[in-house]
């Protein structure tokens, strides 16, 4: 499978995908986000103090699921990968501008000064899709 067609997938299934992230003993933790992509990688927009920016910063490792929808997605995905964090106002005006979240994000986190917000760039590790008759397929960079 290309990224494209997992980005597709993703896409036809639902906007909105759960990150599972967690803290450094383990304790788990799951959260909506809504994802945008680039090459390789999944960026979603969020607070500071919420607890998976403070899982990531503890932990890098994150994993989402796409849960199977309606008839319009291939299946069901799932992706891995490191989280990198963006908190500095160049980082935060830079990616505002770049477009990486698929919405505007004005309307949760006001402009890019909004001193509480973060961007989260995850380097995909491994994705795959579980079609409806069982069989995955797998992207890795």
């Amino acid at each position: 499978m290309t990224w494209d067609e997992f980005v597709q997938g993703a896409r036809a299934i639902s906007w909105l995908v759960y990150v599972g992230t967690s803290q450094t003993n383990g304790r788990p933790h799951v959260a909506p986000v809504a994802p945008g992509f680039t090459d390789n990688t999944i960026w979603f927009a969020t607070r500071t103090g919420s607890r998976k920016f403070r899982n990531l910063s503890e932990n890098p490792l994150a994993a989402f699921h796409w849960p199977v929808g309606g008839t319009e997605g291939p299946g069901e995905l799932f992706a891995r990968g490191t989280a990198s964090l963006y908190t500095a106002l160049e980082d935060r005006q830079r990616l505002w501008s770049a477009g990486v979240l698929p919405y505007d994000p004005a309307g949760f986190f006001g402009s890019p000064e909004t001193p509480d917000l973060a961007f989260v760039e995850t380097s995909v590790e491994h994705a795959s899709i579980l079609g409806p008759d069982f069989q995955r397929r797998t992207y890795r960079p």
